[in-house]
């Protein structure tokens, strides 16, 4: 056995309440707190947070302990015994099929190996397999790329899965995403909380989501706390939660649902059906549909009588144009007035629009899938009014005459 793994493994100790360790006198013990999947409405995990506790009663959070180290020698000590005593604890709930979130300190994981092997052994000793634990490593705390890349293969080479943790905080960006190729991304509660507060950024927040998704990343949404945040992270694709509006870190671990997060899914359904701004849209595409029966893929010229019955369906309405089976513009853009025509003077060189290709809009794509249907985009910067707007589209005829009925809905609202 490795001197270093049999260093720590003495200072485990358990009574009635479970393992723990002492370290100058302080009791060194595990809370846990959920992890839960959106999808699956019950625990995938959870994170494993240590609290020191003196012989007075008071208790000491994670930075306390870790402040109190005196060198590296000391520091990658007392990181492995909360490893230690996390994985003792975890193991006596005999909970399967479950994730186990464990931090890292950043120094730890660069320098740690020097000190002794360690962690694998634990695992073997528990009996624990590799892939139920996920390793938290906090980016900002790692100052060059080769030692945060190498810090994860190593702990990727035995089977445990990387979290980035607090992503959105501090000097994060999605270029360490792009390199570390983590399993799991959370986003710090404090873009949370500026998402739900924000109108611009809660806009953009999906998009966010759906870009670190793509990346080959599980996303979940940490520290949310009120039922506001719960309704705006529900609205995206988040893949997990965790946070106190689910559920306190507790000593004991249990796979129950939680309660609040029942609530709060069945408060974002209730909400979404009753939302304004949804039901207008849904009428409007039901409005689309009908007049573009009456528009002819043999005159891409519209009427005035279907140009006024368009601009009639909504007064968000700004602007409508049309293109052929190829995404080319046809004809120039028809506004309610000539100045919505000109736009912000700053994007003048972009208003010209006749024969632009749109082929690389996903609406256009979309509605060359589907034709007969509507379909809308996401709010985006318009290049030809510089504000949001977001694109309705519809494909009338077959492909070798087709023509795409857009049309650009204003979503401009006040700014925070």
């Amino acid at each position: 056995m490795e001197k270093a793994f049999a260093t720590i493994l003495g200072e485990i100790r358990e009574d009635g309440g479970g393992f723990y360790a002492l370290w100058k006198g302080v009791r060194i013990y595990s809370v846990f707190q959920g992890v839960y999947g959106l999808a699956q409405r019950r625990p995938v995990g959870f994170e494993a947070l240590i609290r020191g506790r003196r012989p007075d009663g008071s208790v000491m959070n994670p930075a306390d302990l870790l402040a109190g180290a005196s060198g590296l020698e000391e520091l990658v000590t007392l990181d492995r015994l909360f490893r230690a005593v996390h994985l003792h604890n975890f193991v006596r709930f005999r909970v399967r099929g479950v994730w186990i979130f464990l931090n890292v300190h950043p120094e730890v994981a660069i320098h740690g190996r020097s000190h002794g092997a360690f962690f694998g052994h634990l695992l073997s000793y528990l009996g624990l397999s590799p892939w139920e634990v996920v390793i938290e490593i906090l980016e900002a705390g790692i100052g060059e790329r080769s030692d945060l890349l190498e810090a994860s293969r190593y702990y990727r080479s035995m089977g445990c899965l990387i979290a980035v943790d607090d992503f959105g905080a501090g000097h994060s960006n999605f270029d360490r995403i792009w390199m570390l190729r983590p399993e799991i991304v959370k986003l710090d509660r404090m873009m949370i909380a500026q998402a739900t507060r924000n109108t611009d950024l809660r806009r953009v927040f999906p998009e966010i989501v759906s870009l670190i998704r793509s990346s080959g990343s599980l996303v979940l949404a940490e520290g949310v706390e009120t039922p506001e945040e719960g309704s705006m992270i529900l609205e995206t694709e988040i893949d997990l939660v965790q946070g106190f509006l689910f559920g306190l870190p507790r000593t004991q671990i249990g796979l129950a649902p939680s309660p609040a997060l029942d609530t709060a899914m069945e408060e974002i359904r209730f909400h979404r059906s009753e939302r304004t701004d949804d039901r207008d849209l849904e009428y409007l595409c039901r409005g689309l549909l009908g007049v573009s029966r009456e528009f002819r893929t043999d005159n891409a010229v519209l009427s005035d009588a279907l140009v006024r019955s368009l601009f009639g369906l909504d007064s968000r309405l700004i602007r409508i144009f049309v293109l052929d089976g190829s995404g080319c513009q046809i004809g120039e853009n028809l506004s309610r007035s000539r100045m919505t025509d000109k736009g912000d003077p700053r994007f003048l060189p972009l208003v010209e629009t006749r024969q632009a290709d749109w082929s690389r809009r996903a609406y256009f794509r979309e509605a060359m899938r589907r034709p007969g249907e509507v379909v809308v985009s996401t709010p985006y910067l318009s290049t030809t009014g510089a504000h949001l707007c977001r694109t309705l589209a519809i494909c009338i005829g077959d492909r070798n005459g087709a023509r795409i009925l857009c049309l650009d809905l204003d979503m401009t609202g006040p700014r925070e």
